[in-house]
């Protein structure tokens, strides 16, 4: 993911092709669970961590299913065209294996019950294929890299005519310096506040409780659940990570902070359709303190997803190669700052 690497054009199709698998596997989950809902709703509450019932009595997808749907739904549009592909398919495959790595042994588990073997299984071979997947997009930014290309705009004889680049062989862009500041500011005080939480609960529940978060173990309410511990702590890593690196102004540091602000919007989003079903903001003034707090991090979350979308939505490159000038004093071709 070096400033001046990009992916070659037959990597680019391989890690689009990758993700849109990944946004097919998640799909077709959610259709399952559509087809076992009572109502069509009873899905969007079952998200959103509220009590629904299935026909079969099990759910299959969690509020992970439909943000990775989107995720991968983006990342393949834009992986195959963009100068930063390289960034894009190794968060994508990064974020992938982190919250799926947990079904490997979940649904092995001994504690496991009452689902039918047939639906278990075929669960687990998705979930299995599904890491295997994002495994092979980190490999494949990471084997598919080549220098990125100056574009030259001229034609074949070097001069006269100014030839159509293509924008992924360009090197890839970095945050402008403003978004680069916001993204640190936001990213980091969402790491820190969600940090907060974790060892709050750590210290209510004690760690014997608390450590069931962190591995599933009999905790798992839906069978592609992700545990809740796992996934507030792999979010804390990936925001402070692309914290820093917007900091720094690395050029990697757009696409993994856009995706950080998937996981960040989809847990604020679904955190308050629960506040709003359940009359906890119709009632926040006769809640506690801490319950208060609570639900204005949920806020937090959809207000710093938001704002990430808009600070990291244009780039800029900060390399000083341009294209030579024609020697009669034209000036040299700029491409202008792409959203990618």
């Amino acid at each position: 993911m070096g400033q001046d690497r990009t992916l070659a054009r037959g990597a680019r199709a391989f890690g689009a092709l990758l993700t849109a698998a990944l946004a097919l596997i998640s799909l077709a989950w959610i259709i399952r669970d559509f087809t076992k809902a009572h109502e069509v709703v009873d899905v969007w509450w079952n998200w959103a961590g509220l009590p629904a019932r299935a026909e079969d009595g099990v759910w299959v997808t969690s509020f992970l299913e439909p943000t990775l749907m989107l995720l991968y739904s983006v990342a393949a549009v834009t992986a195959f065209r963009s100068s930063s592909s390289a960034a894009i398919l190794t968060c994508t495959g990064l974020l992938t294996v982190a919250v799926r790595t947990p079904g490997l042994w979940n649904l092995n588990a001994d504690w496991m019950q009452g689902v039918p073997d047939g639906l278990l299984s075929k669960v687990l071979f998705s979930t299995i294929a599904t890491v295997v997947i994002g495994a092979v997009l980190v490999v494949t930014a990471v084997v598919g890299r080549r220098p990125a290309q100056s574009v030259s705009g001229y034609g074949p004889s070097g001069y006269g005519v100014q030839a159509a680049p293509d924008p992924a062989d360009e090197p890839p862009a970095g945050p402008t310096r403003g978004g680069a500041v916001a993204a640190f500011l936001l990213l980091g005080a969402c790491g820190v506040v969600l940090a907060a939480w974790e060892i709050r609960t750590w210290q209510q529940n004690g760690w014997d409780r608390y450590e069931m978060t962190l591995t599933g173990e009999r905790t798992i309410v839906r069978l592609l659940d992700a545990p809740s511990g796992w996934v507030l702590w792999a979010v804390v890593l990936l925001t402070l990570v692309a914290a820093v690196a917007a900091l720094a102004g690395v050029a990697f540091s757009r696409p993994f902070g856009l995706i950080a602000a998937a996981p960040l919007l989809a847990l604020g989003l679904f955190a308050m359709a629960f506040d709003l079903k359940t009359e906890l903001i119709e009632h926040f003034g006769e809640l506690g303190i801490e319950a208060q707090l609570h639900i204005l991090t949920d806020a937090f979350e959809v207000a710093v997803g938001c704002a990430l979308l808009v600070a990291l939505s244009r780039g800029e490159r900060r390399d000083s190669s341009t294209v030579p000038s024609y020697q009669g004093g034209t000036a040299p071709y700029g491409a202008p700052p792409r959203a990618w």
